[in-house]
């Protein structure tokens, strides 16, 4: 009886001492929105780490222009012509009171004379220059000529003084070109003022004369007697063509449009 007493003490014990254990373990933490961790798999041997896919970013439209080769352009003729024309200003020593302020026609005449009986030097000395320029301004007056001669009388100069055979023609562009490529010398008759020259000074001659000796692009190379910087000095055709006028007496810019032309 005893010992049955004792064994029920026994499992009583162990009960309780079960119970109170139970009773004394902290309860578990539940972590709410668990997110499972990304794992390394393994496949034949390799391991491959799964990674966050990026993000999609629309790319800016990108605007691709096309270059589009242009067609040859038609290349335009350029050509020069100079022909080898002595030079001399119409006042060799600067000083432009009469008769040098007047003597366009004369410094013109010497140089295309000059150019015809092949003159080897280009630049006349100022002493040459004004020694025939003063020459032929008496050779001029003693012959009737005045103090400004049209086209028409410069050719009977050029043919009476030096015997050089001339004649006057209507001016063009293209016809001082065909003069030039035949090599021949053209002198023109102009309205000084519409010749737009930076060179002269203001208002610039009412008439002139100057020599057209090659041409370049649109442009005519002259030596132009009316400044020292005259030498090769270059008028755009278009100055030609609003200046190129004959001495008519006074009104030339009325004058007709003529040029002195060797024959």
């Amino acid at each position: 009886m005893r010992r049955w007493a004792l064994i029920s003490l026994l499992i009583l014990g162990v009960l309780a001492a079960g119970i109170f254990w139970s009773m004394s373990k902290p309860a578990p933490v539940f972590i709410e929105n668990y997110q499972e961790p990304v794992y390394e798999e393994a496949v034949n041997g390799n391991v491959n780490v799964e990674k966050p896919v990026a993000p999609v970013v629309d790319k800016e439209e990108v605007t691709v222009i096309e270059t589009i080769p242009k067609e040859p352009t038609e290349l335009v003729e350029h050509s020069i012509k100079i022909l080898p024309v002595p030079f001399t200003v119409q006042a060799p020593y600067a000083n432009w009171d009469l008769p040098y302020q007047e003597a366009c026609e004369e410094a013109s005449i010497i140089m295309l004379v000059d150019f015809v009986l092949g003159r080897d030097d280009l630049r006349l000395t100022p002493e040459e220059a004004d020694e025939r320029i003063l020459e032929l301004v008496q050779w001029e007056t003693d012959n009737g000529y005045t103090i400004d001669i049209t086209a028409q009388e410069v050719t009977q100069v050029l043919n009476e003084r030096f015997g050089v055979r001339a004649e006057v023609v209507s001016y063009s562009v293209d016809a001082i070109k065909q003069q030039i490529n035949l090599g021949k010398p053209v002198i023109l008759p102009a309205a000084g003022r519409l010749l737009g020259n930076p060179y002269f000074r203001t208002p610039g001659p009412l008439y002139h004369m100057l020599v057209v000796k090659g041409y370049e692009g649109d442009e005519f190379i002259t030596n132009d007697p009316g400044t020292r910087r005259g030498e090769n000095f270059r008028y755009h055709y278009s100055a030609f063509d609003r200046a190129v006028h004959d001495w008519n007496g006074g009104e030339v810019e009325s004058g007709e449009q003529v040029m002195i032309v060797l024959k």
